[in-house]
Parts: C-alpha cells; sequence; structure tokens
C-alpha cells in the first residue's frame, strides 16, 4: 500500500487539541480498511501536523480526515528512506 504525507494546518493548538484529535483518528481508522497511521509530526510554531499513513488512495486519507473532524490540506505520495538502508548496505 503506498505512503502517504498529510499536510494538516491546525494553527494554534494545545496539547489537549492534539490528543483528541489522535484519539479521533485512531477511533474512525477501523472504518478504512488497510489505513495505517505510522508517524506525526508537530511543528507547534508553524502551526502545522505532517502525518505519514499507509492507504489505498489519497480519497480514503481526506475521508478518513472529514469522519475524524481534522484538517487534511494536502496528501502525496512519499517514498520512506532509512539511515540503515545506507549504512548497512
Amino acid at each position: 500500500m503506498p505512503l502517504y504525507r498529510i499536510r494538516r494546518n491546525v494553527g494554534v493548538a494545545t496539547k489537549e487539541d492534539m490528543d483528541a484529535s489522535a484519539f479521533r483518528a485512531i477511533v474512525c481508522a477501523v472504518q478504512f480498511p488497510g489505513l495505517k497511521w505510522h508517524r506525526s509530526f508537530w511543528d507547534r510554531d508553524a502551526g502545522v501536523v505532517e502525518c505519514f499513513y499507509e492507504a489505498s488512495d489519497p480519497g480514503q486519507l481526506e475521508e478518513h480526515a472529514r469522519v475524524s473532524r481534522i484538517p487534511c490540506d494536502d496528501v502525496c505520495v512519499v517514498e520512506e528512506l532509512l539511515p540503515e538502508t545506507y549504512v548497512h548496505g
């Protein structure tokens, strides 16, 4: 399944806001077969969260965001590069 990066413009958010969003994302994910949340990075100063998910297609991610009531401002396919790949050959 493809790996996607989702950019979420969250603006000013608290830790509690982020916890609630994460909870909704997890609870709603069961409605979307194959959807898997890998990790997210929150830049508090910029008010942006970047999430990495496996999904069948961008539409699945957009619908998941809608159901979860979390922003989904940009979705693109990405490829994971790990240091271990280059260090250990």
